[in-house]
């Protein structure tokens, strides 16, 4: 009888270990692509990719830090097109991706918001915007909405600005009657009708050869774009009139994140923050050698005056009233009060906890209250097992 219950009670230790195991230290494999290359040949150095450097800067924090955990890597579009790789993130195909505005804000079309043109005067202000608490609300109503979480946010390259194979920019007046390429985003098409310019919509995969044919006479795009696609090759004049800045990000889905423990699900956390900063370090860093090489090239690369870049503003208004008819005026206004206290040095960050903190503390919570009830359950089989086998061994003698 006593064989017995020592079979008991090493079945129930047994299943609580397992269970333990099971929900604790496991194996994980995080799939994280991207459609960008991996580096890009400026002035014969091959100098890494914005994305890459946050991918491989999110595996290396990641895996130095925990064990059975690996982080697979994904370039050039191996997994999919942006979009693609986005809906394999939402349903949860892949663990992470990363993604941008344009992408994104087809399924949040509040992140139009970033077509405001002309809003932002340099990478600090940007960067400020995408770390405040506006943008951290806007954040976790994506994650509510989408069930994407953001969890790095950085530049998709810098700013966008015109180039062409007419004359050089230097104000609004000059891009009358010039076809520009441009994405077809609606904000993007009535910024350039407002400038006076023709806006063509084409396919990136084929503006090369739009700008060799003069299908086109120019495009828009920042300097490292310029450079990955090759556009500086036919393009005489670039303007740095820095119109639009629009973010990227490193994204996972937020149910698998909540599906980790705690620890894990900090880490992955933390492992985006680092992502940022090398993301944002490679793409300051790049890009002033995107421009030197564009000159040694022949490109003539203009930077407006003050006054100059000032009469590009007259696309803003039209975009502003747009967007309004497309989403939240009080959002649109709420952004950019936001961007005019950022710029004139006065925001100030809230002191409170954001509902992702909050939302994550909770999640924290359960989880360790999963575990303590579990092993009370797990005592409490235990204890009747073994009642039961000490009654039935009594009445046996």
């Amino acid at each position: 009888m006593r064989t017995s219950r020592r079979i008991a009670v090493a079945v129930v230790l047994a299943a609580g270990m397992a269970w333990m195991a099971s929900a604790g230290e496991r194996s994980i494999t995080i799939k994280l692509p991207s459609i960008s290359v991996k580096s890009t040949l400026i002035a014969g150095q091959e100098i890494m990719n914005f994305n890459w450097a946050a991918q491989l800067a999110f595996k290396n924090y990641v895996e130095s830090n925990v064990s059975g955990v690996t982080v697979e890597l994904y370039a050039n579009a191996q997994l999919g097109n942006g979009p693609e790789i986005l809906q394999q993130c939402m349903q949860r195909v892949v663990e992470a991706t990363t993604t941008g505005e344009a992408d994104l804000s087809s399924y949040y079309s509040e992140l139009q918001i970033f077509s405001v043109p002309f809003l932002f005067r340099n990478r600090m202000e940007f960067y400020t915007m995408l770390d405040s608490d506006f943008m951290q609300r806007m954040y976790d109503d994506i994650a509510a909405k989408t069930r994407i979480r953001i969890i790095a946010s950085f530049d998709n390259g810098g700013f966008r600005n015109i180039s062409n194979n007419v004359r050089e920019v230097k104000s609004a007046a000059d891009l009358k009657g010039l076809k520009i390429r441009c994405m077809e985003i609606p904000a993007h098409l009535r910024m350039f009708e407002a400038l006076g310019a023709l806006p063509t919509p084409i396919p990136f995969s084929e503006l090369y050869t739009a700008l060799q044919t003069g299908t086109v006479d120019g495009q828009e795009n920042s300097a490292m774009v310029m450079m990955d696609g090759s556009i500086y090759e036919v393009q005489k004049f670039y303007t740095l009139d820095g119109h639009l800045i629009s973010p990227a990000y490193i994204a996972v889905n937020e149910d698998w994140l909540a599906s980790l423990t705690p620890e894990l699900r900090k880490l992955v956390l933390d492992a985006g923050k680092v992502a940022q900063m090398a993301a944002r370090g490679a793409i300051n860093a790049s890009e002033s050698m995107a421009l030197d090489q564009m000159r040694a090239f022949g490109t003539a690369i203009y930077s407006p005056t003050a006054e100059e870049k000032a009469s590009f503003g007259i696309a803003r208004e039209p975009v502003v009233a747009w967007l309004k008819e497309q989403i939240s005026p009080d959002l649109v206004d709420e952004y950019l009060n936001v961007a005019r206290s950022i710029q004139s040095g006065t925001y100030q960050a809230a002191a409170t906890v954001s509902p992702a903190a909050a939302s994550a503390t909770v999640a924290a919570g359960a989880d360790t209250m999963g575990y303590i009830v579990a092993i009370v359950v797990l005592a409490i089989i235990a204890a009747i097992l073994i009642m039961m086998l000490v009654k039935k061994n009594a009445a046996s003698r």
